[in-house]
């Protein structure tokens, strides 16, 4: 899981930092938001089925194709629905024709999001694999945008190219774990039974990319399409190192629910332990320099076009150490089935974060949208800790 996140994590911004420095500040801006729509239409979407489905699978691996058929065309199926509903509003809104096209091929990757499989892999254990997608999907993004996308007037082709990246990946892993398309079959109360148990997770979840994307928005209400890609660029930047941690938790919550499993409370505690000693030195050995030397990262990467970036991006660094701190707790509370502590614990945070960035950032712009992510960050951090002492112990 490391080598995978290291590995995409690296492509993935060679990409970013190509692409804000070929589309320049508007259209870059452009399509941060367009892509930001899409990321909260998904989270609809999956619904916690990609964690339950790591749970479940770890519990009987010779249900596994049962798991992704059943999962993967529930989930294509929301998705065409979503589709549909996005090419409605394309169609009606009061926007460029452009915009209107970017909006509709940024929706494609919804269907990407209902394809993925590589919660069966994490469920198993089987990290190469997820390895072979996290690398090979963004270096094929990567080598495209560089071969057709040269200038703002290719805004429109980076949405179908990161569309066609994906498709090699997805049809290899739904050969290999023996998906049978289910969508016309499929039955409906094993879905309910799925769904019983990943609603709570899937909530957790929409609660907190909706506190980690609404600023975006909510930024475009009240600022120029230039400050939106200002802001992007140092929330793009945060969430990848954020992503880092998030997919790590993912990887260590089979292990963390087989230990609290065999109510070896021990074991489990020393577990979440080692989880948040590599959260510190993940905090030592790269946000430190970032705070130092960020002024020049982003001149040797997306350009001096960029460096009002770095306000908000040192702000938001201290609640991405937060972050850090809280996913080791957080994630054995999910493990050990406390998943409606972390629920109530996302909820005040995305409650508090969208009043504070409706507050801030109409009078102070990206940077009242970097105050209000710590401020959110904050209380989920000493909320988070508060019941893991309560439920588990100290």
């Amino acid at each position: 899981m490391a080598a995978a996140n290291i590995t995409g994590s690296l492509f993935s911004f060679i990409l970013f930092v190509y692409l804000a420095r070929v589309l320049g500040v508007r259209a870059f801006g452009y399509l941060s938001y367009a892509t930001t729509l899409v990321f909260y239409l998904s989270a609809f979407m999956d619904l916690g089925l990609s964690t339950y489905g790591v749970r479940e699978s770890a519990k009987d691996i010779s249900r596994l194709s049962e798991y992704v058929s059943n999962i993967v065309s529930f989930k294509l199926m929301i998705a065409i629905v979503l589709f549909i509903l996005v090419v409605f509003a394309a169609l009606i809104v009061n926007e460029l024709i452009m915009l209107k096209i970017l909006m509709i091929e940024a929706a494609l990757m919804l269907f990407v999001s209902a394809l993925a499989t590589e919660w069966a892999f994490q469920g198993l254990e089987k990290m190469h694999m997820v390895f072979a997608s996290f690398s090979l999907v963004p270096f094929l993004q990567l080598v495209l945008a560089y071969l057709f996308v040269r200038g703002p007037e290719d805004l429109l082709k980076f949405p179908l190219i990161s569309f066609v990246s994906f498709l090699p990946i997805i049809a290899v892993f739904l050969r290999y774990l023996r998906f049978k398309p289910k969508i016309f079959t499929l039955d409906f109360k094993k879905i309910y039974l799925y769904l019983s148990s990943s609603v709570i997770i899937w909530a957790i979840s929409l609660f907190a990319q909706l506190y980690n994307g609404a600023d975006l928005l909510i930024l475009g209400l009240y600022r120029k399409a230039e400050q939106i890609g200002y802001f992007a660029v140092a929330r793009r930047a945060i969430g990848s190192i954020i992503l880092l941690m998030l997919f790590l938790a993912n990887a260590a919550l089979p292990r963390l629910s087989a230990t609290f499993g065999d109510k070896d409370i021990g074991k489990f505690k020393l577990a979440t332990k080692r989880f948040l000693q590599l959260a510190l030195m993940i905090i030592g050995l790269i946000f430190l320099p970032l705070i130092v030397f960020n002024r020049y990262i982003i001149l040797a990467t997306v350009g001096g076009d960029y460096l009002p970036a770095s306000m908000p991006f040192v702000i938001m660094i201290a609640g991405a150490a937060l972050v850090f701190f809280n996913l080791p707790f957080s994630t054995g509370l999910i493990a050990a089935g406390y998943e409606k502590d972390v629920l109530k614990q996302t909820f005040a945070s995305a409650c508090l974060n969208i009043a504070a960035n409706m507050l801030l950032i109409r009078e102070y712009g990206m940077i009242g949208a970097a105050i209000s992510f710590v401020l959110a960050e904050a209380l989920a951090l000493t909320w988070i800790l508060l019941v893991y002492r309560k439920r588990i112990g100290p």
